[in-house]
């Protein structure tokens, strides 16, 4: 039983990898995790988190030495050394190096995403769920949810999620087990993720809620309980230590991490904040992972169940809704859909399986919410996010002081006309580039608004390039071909692409084969 689980697990991590990988675009999509290569690059050149890059200084804080260093956390880069180092095989030099380190780079998101989903396979087989029932609704939790692009992008919630999920599981765990080790193991998690962003601390105690027991103990047995949160939360803690001593290293601050210069307010309201996330047009979580709205009615049961572990779940998820309401750029941008609501989508999904069909209604509710799921990902996945945004001529900060932007915009209803597009026209004759941005010769660095021979172009006004944006889009190709990179390498001359794209792909079908195959197996047998 617990051999065919494990297989089942693996088959599915394989499985999902694979997807991820080949539905990915195999560059550095946002700027945000250029500054991560940046770091990763560089703690394997020089053992420094500094930024050397030069195109990369506007995003940077001068630091202890006058050196450069950027406010995202250092996890974001260290989980990606294995993959980068990976990317280092062979010539080491050049940008045809640059390019292969950057594609490997961007493939971190799809592993840690296919971690979460065999993650939640085990934590479904936990609490009583069957193979085949497990296994279903994992597929619906990794491909018909936001889970699915975030898995595709550069963006690292998706591996925020990996890491607020195996806090959850463990803290569990350890409460079923009445496990010390175990409650730490979470804790460890913890420690890992407050180092992608310190705002997780709230996660703390609400998820450390998960390490009592769901039955009423005995005195003895609360005891227990309370060490096991205690060593949760102290563990966790560590992880904190950890980020003031990074800080103090970078900028002799232990309080003051780099984030927060050059940018508007932080804090925005957040009765705004929670009503476009919940129900605008731009960025619904509802109309971005239909799916949710099946795991909110699963919960319930979750409660029946086991009440500790749901009211973790939920109070941790109340907990960062409310904190990412209250943000100015609630809304995560520039980006696909609510992508902060990405690392509680593993917590909500919890519920699925407790879904209860109990009416012919919940029978056509189902397959519809799991169908417009998938079709809202698969969209999502088909062609570049900054097409929406550069096309309305957007600054960087076009939501500051604009927070009805996703009331009057969605770039979800917009994007069945921009596939369309791309499919009727293909690429404009004067696409004479891959990308805009420098350093010409690498297909995988990020993308500059505004670009243009030599350097950006400055912003006139709040909705204003210097001239037509779309105009500008029609220059480049990056805008106009597929997004997964098996699609988009197939215009690019063979010598010039990052990796071998008939060989790469080979190799993922590969693997996806042999993970359907030891799913199959397990769940047949």
């Amino acid at each position: 039983m617990v051999n065919r689980s494990a297989a089942a697990a693996v088959g599915i991590f394989l499985l999902v990898a694979s997807v991820y990988v080949l539905a990915s675009p195999g560059r550095i999509d946002i700027i945000d995790g250029q500054y991560r290569f940046e770091v990763a690059r560089n703690l394997l050149d020089i053992g420094s988190p500094q930024i050397r890059d030069r195109y990369l200084g506007g995003g940077a804080t001068r630091g202890r030495g006058g050196r450069y260093y950027v406010g995202y956390g250092l996890a974001g880069s260290v989980v990606s050394l294995p993959l980068v180092g990976a990317g280092r095989a062979g010539d080491a030099s050049g940008a045809a190096s640059i390019d292969r380190q950057q594609f490997f780079f961007s493939l971190t998101s799809p592993a840690l995403g296919a971690a979460t989903a065999a993650l939640l396979f085990v934590f479904y087989l936990t609490l009583g769920v069957s193979r085949r029932s497990a296994f279903l609704w994992t597929m619906v939790a990794a491909f018909a949810t936001l889970a699915f692009p975030a898995a595709t992008s550069v963006f690292d919630q998706v591996q925020h999620s990996f890491f607020v999920l195996a806090a959850c599981f463990f803290a569990f765990l350890g409460a079923r087990r009445d496990s010390v080790p175990l409650a730490a193991a979470g804790g460890l998690a913890l420690a890992v993720l407050v180092n992608f962003q310190e705002a997780y601390a709230i996660f703390f105690p609400t998820l450390g809620l998960a390490t009592f027991a769901a039955a009423r103990p005995a005195a003895g047995q609360q005891r227990r309980a309370l060490i096991r949160y205690v060593v949760f939360m102290g563990v966790g803690g560590l992880g904190l230590l950890a980020w003031a001593g990074i800080n103090y290293v970078r900028f002799e601050h232990v309080l003051f991490s780099g984030k927060g210069v050059n940018h508007p307010a932080v804090l925005g309201d957040p009765l705004v904040g929670l009503t476009a996330l919940l129900f605008s047009p731009g960025k619904s979580i509802f109309l971005y992972s239909p799916p949710v709205l099946l795991a909110l009615f699963g919960v319930r049961e979750l409660f029946r169940r086991e009440r500790r572990l749901a009211l973790a779940t939920l109070t941790a998820s109340l907990a960062h809704l409310a904190l990412v309401s209250s943000l100015s750029f609630f809304a995560g941008d520039w980006c696909w859909g609510p992508r902060y609501f990405v690392p509680i989508l593993p917590l909500l999904a919890l519920g699925l399986p407790m879904f209860q069909v109990r009416a012919r209604s919940d029978r056509v509710l189902l397959p519809v919410l799991v169908a417009a799921g998938l079709a809202v990902q698969v969209m999502a996945i088909s062609v570049d996010h900054h097409r929406f945004f550069y096309e309305r001529g957007l600054p960087a900060f076009f939501w500051d002081g604009n927070p009805q932007f996703y009331f009057r915009e969605s770039a979800l209803l917009n994007r069945p006309g921009e596939i369309l597009e791309a499919i009727r026209h293909g690429v404009p004759p004067e696409a004479d580039a891959f990308r805009p941005g420098p350093y010409p010769d690498l297909l995988t660095y990020a993308v500059f608004g505004g670009w243009t021979a030599g350097e950006p172009m400055e912003f006139t006004g709040p909705t204003a390039f210097f001239w037509p944006a779309r105009e500008w889009m029609r220059r480049f190709q990056v805008f106009w071909l597929p997004r997964p990179w098996p699609l988009w390498m197939s215009n690019v001359p063979r010598g010039e692409r990052p990796i071998n794209v008939e060989i790469g792909t080979g190799i993922l079908l590969a693997v996806a084969l042999t993970g359907a195959l030891a799913v199959r197996h397990a769940l047949v047998h």
